[in-house]
């Protein structure tokens, strides 16, 4: 007899890269170079850049699949493919309890018990399953379709062609957007898009930008131009005080930095970008 007791993943590194990224809009180019030369900074790299992006399966799309699977393995104690599918469950976890505001974390207390589903992982199998079959909990999932906070990037920089995860992950009070990236070199744009419609993704969006990347001080500042938009500066950093280091010897204030996605750029300029197949130069 097949024991479920270890079902529980152990806890594992999963995670990308995490970055914390503001931007500076409308900037003087030429001042901004003139100033990061000045402050012994280099010039990395000019590039214009290729990017197609990819929505990813929906989230109740993935929550059917997985009940289904892990009934089924559970009924015919499979334990390698239940633990799998378990595997998988807590990865939607992550990303589901990251869209979870105030409001709603208080009808998941009603639905659960819990303030996020992440904490159901602690429970025995049988419990667990008992949960996920609930119809209260498959009405309230439901709601939650694509996830335009998370997306799949296949760019291209001059000869450089990565294939990336991006994530925004919720709030942490700072106002400073948190991105996780999970990213690896691929051969080439038509090889990785081939390989990503056989998984069943077709791209939503080509984009085109030029880019200007420098060195200060340890610290890498993106020049970017994208089409339609004023040339803006992006700069990253560990924490909030790694941020206005770098910020203070370019001569700017925090209060003259943004938080957020290009899109929400566009969107401040009365462009709808997630409604368009392409922007170009």
């Amino acid at each position: 007899m097949i024991s479920y007791n270890n079902y529980k993943s152990k806890e594992k590194n999963t995670m990308g890269r995490m970055e914390l990224e503001v931007k500076v809009l409308n900037i003087d180019e030429e001042k901004v170079i003139k100033s990061i030369k000045n402050n012994g900074g280099k010039l990395i790299e000019v590039s214009k850049q290729i990017l197609y992006t990819y929505d990813l399966q929906s989230l109740y799309g993935r929550y059917l699949d997985i009940l289904l699977l892990i009934n089924d393995y559970y009924d015919k104690k499979i334990e390698n493919k239940l633990a799998a599918q378990i595997e998988r469950l807590k990865l939607l976890f992550f990303e589901i309890d990251n869209l979870l505001y105030n409001n709603k974390k208080n009808e998941v207390i009603n639905i659960i018990g819990y303030s996020n589903f992440t904490e159901l992982l602690s429970l025995e199998i049988s419990k667990l399953i008992e949960f996920l079959n609930k119809e209260e909990v498959k009405e309230f999932l439901s709601q939650f379709h694509n996830n335009d906070k998370k997306w799949i990037r296949l760019r291209q920089t001059n000869d450089k062609v990565t294939l990336t995860v991006k994530h925004i992950l919720a709030d942490n009070e700072s106002n400073i957007q948190q991105m996780l990236e999970t990213e690896m070199k691929v051969p080439s744009i038509e090889e990785a898009n081939n390989l990503l419609e056989a998984l069943g993704f077709a791209f939503k969006s080509f984009q085109e930008k030029t880019r200007k990347t420098y060195a200060i001080s340890g610290y890498e500042i993106d020049i970017d131009t994208w089409p339609m938009l004023n040339t803006y500066m992006e700069i990253e950093g560990k924490d909030k005080q790694d941020l206005e280091k770098i910020l203070n010897i370019l001569g700017y204030k925090w209060e003259d930095t943004i938080s957020c996605t290009v899109d929400e750029i566009y969107k401040q300029n009365g462009i709808d970008s997630l409604s368009m197949r392409e922007i170009k130069f």
